[in-house]
């Protein structure tokens, strides 16, 4: 069998396990449309290649949290309780009233990943919309930004990242 059949019959295989939709690459005599073995090859690359990213996501220390509730321990730890979270939260804001905020419980949604990062918004009880905080981190835990929101408006919010001083912007922290 030639090399290009052999990647058309096992294509749509590959792409399934993948997490890739199957699609149909073969005529009905089961060789290529055309030759068609480097865009197979291509599909073939991608589709691994979009597997290897989400495996990595996953092996990174704090990506077994993503869709758990932040008070929620995984694996007898809290999400804010992490060696990773509490260095690059206390690395990030100076201010150990806000830091003591930060790194407690509260009313949350469940943790996301979003944009590579993930995303930890954490509100006080009953008073949500005016008192709530949002952790970004990287899956491995080297960098993050916290914003920090204590209005009634919800129109500013505080930033903050290693390194930098504090930031106002407009609008509230992102929720998870």
């Amino acid at each position: 069998m030639k090399h290009h059949n052999m990647i058309t019959i096992l294509l749509p295989a590959i792409l399934v396990a993948c997490g890739a939709p199957a699609t149909e690459s073969a005529n009905d005599s089961g060789t290529a449309a055309g030759d068609g073995s480097e865009n197979a090859t291509m599909a073939v690359s991608t589709a691994m290649s979009t597997n290897n990213q989400a495996q990595v996501a996953t092996n990174e220390p704090l990506s077994v949290y993503i869709g758990h509730d932040p008070n929620e321990e995984v694996d007898g730890v809290m999400f804010a309780n992490h060696p990773l979270v509490r260095g690059a939260v206390e690395s990030a804001v100076p201010d150990p009233a806000i830091r003591h905020w930060i790194l407690r419980q509260g009313t949350a949604a469940p943790i996301s990943l979003r944009g590579g990062r993930l995303v930890s918004n954490v509100c006080e009880p009953h008073n949500c919309g005016p008192h709530n905080w949002t952790i970004l981190i990287d899956p491995a835990g080297t960098s993050a930004e916290v914003c920090y929101a204590v209005n009634s408006t919800g129109q500013r919010s505080t930033w903050y990242a290693a390194g930098k001083p504090p930031e106002e912007r407009p609008g509230p922290c992102p929720t998870s």
